[in-house]
């Protein structure tokens, strides 16, 4: 179908983008897997061909993309079979965003370069064990002493966690407020006090979702994000832009389950005939066409409006929910029509559904969605 919304430079990228996924992920997902997850190389191939630190500003080298460009590399990913191994991947450059809408220029400059380059990945570590989708319960904390913050706490599910060289740590500054009293600290991964481990999840074999510990970390004062107890206007302000790029994977994972289940279905044959050849397939595959392009177009319209400053943050929740439910439903209905061959780890398909069923969780869960949406309804 026709897309709107997207220029030339747009449309370019998307192409560089798809080029170095059928190069660099779609032949070695697997030996990915094994390893148990893409290498520093793969960030860094990612820097050389252009897909990092989208938003990083001429001043600081970068190209200073609109979020255009990192909707476009997350439906790309999506649309690579890989990434129902790798998770969010190079997604997680997300964060850079952070850094560039609340950091110092001497902190910009710090780390634009690696960002760039590749050789600098970054995590957010927010989530906790008892903390998922209310941030404001987080117990980990940040003391004041002289010159330096004092971190300690855990973190939990934390995508990049393991591989990132960079960590904007979410934590309580001052414990008796609740989002208030929260504030962002950078911590450079190598600090003396953290440790991290990954935790094997049922999906995403090759991703990296770790567990973090901060252990009277000792950072400099100057590595605090924006101001302190800013932590919650910084969260709200990625969120749409986090939505976006869920909803862009989404849309790009449920197109390719559909192209490889055409292809399937018109060469599988039962009772004498194509599987293509049955009402049922055929009245299957029609609704899967239809609610990708549903999908697309709203994924699209949404991105038009966020690029106005337009579009607010129950209509990003309702972009999340709706895109994330119609990859589940597209992959369970895939999925039926591979028949028994779909429950083979070998036939991309089955990680594919398993992957979905992440996103309806991932980032907040589509309860939470609903919540937000019905809030704004109701107000």
């Amino acid at each position: 179908m026709n897309r709107f919304g997207y220029s030339e430079e747009h449309e370019a990228f998307r192409r560089t983008a798809r080029s170095f996924f059928d190069k660099e992920l779609e032949p070695h997902y697997r030996s990915y897997a094994a390893k148990g997850g893409v290498d520093k190389e793969f960030w860094k191939k990612a820097g050389s061909a252009g897909l990092l630190g989208l938003c990083i500003p001429e001043e600081f080298g970068g190209p200073a993309g609109d979020f255009t460009y990192s909707v476009i590399l997350a439906e790309e990913l999506g649309a690579s079979v890989g990434s129902a191994y790798t998770g969010s991947s190079v997604m997680a450059d997300v964060a850079t965003y952070i850094l560039m809408g609340f950091g110092t220029p001497e902190q910009k400059k710090k780390y634009a370069a690696g960002i760039l380059s590749g050789e600098v990945s970054q995590a957010m570590p927010l989530t906790e064990p008892d903390a998922g989708s209310d941030p404001t319960a987080i117990k980990s904390t940040a003391v004041r002493d002289g010159k330096d913050w004092v971190i300690n706490g855990e973190k939990y599910f934390i995508s990049n966690g393991t591989s990132a060289d960079v960590l904007y740590v979410v934590v309580k500054t001052d414990p008796t407020k609740r989002g208030s009293g929260m504030s962002v600290i950078i911590v450079d991964a190598e600090t003396p006090g953290v440790t991290r481990h990954k935790i094997p999840m049922v999906g995403w074999a090759a991703g990296d979702t770790g567990a973090l510990s901060f252990s009277n970390v000792r950072v400099p004062a100057e590595n605090l994000l924006g101001q302190e107890g800013q932590a919650m206007k910084i969260l709200m302000s990625t969120f749409t832009e986090d939505r976006l790029q869920i909803a862009g994977r989404s849309i790009g994972a449920a197109t390719t389950a559909l192209r490889l289940t055409v292809d399937y279905v018109k060469q599988r044959k039962a009772f004498g005939q194509r599987i293509a050849d049955f009402q049922n397939t055929q009245f299957v595959l029609a609704e899967v066409r239809t609610d990708i392009d549903v999908g697309r177009t709203y994924l699209d319209h949404s991105i038009v409006k966020a690029r106005d400053g337009a579009l607010t943050f129950a209509e990003g929740a309702m972009l999340k929910l709706w895109t994330t439910e119609m990859e589940g439903r597209v992959m369970d209905k895939c999925l039926q029509l591979f028949g028994g061959a779909g429950m083979m780890q070998d036939t991309p398909i089955g990680p594919m559904y398993t992957a979905a069923r992440i996103q309806r969780i991932y980032a907040g869960t589509s309860e939470i969605q609903k919540v937000s949406i019905a809030k704004d309804l109701l107000a």
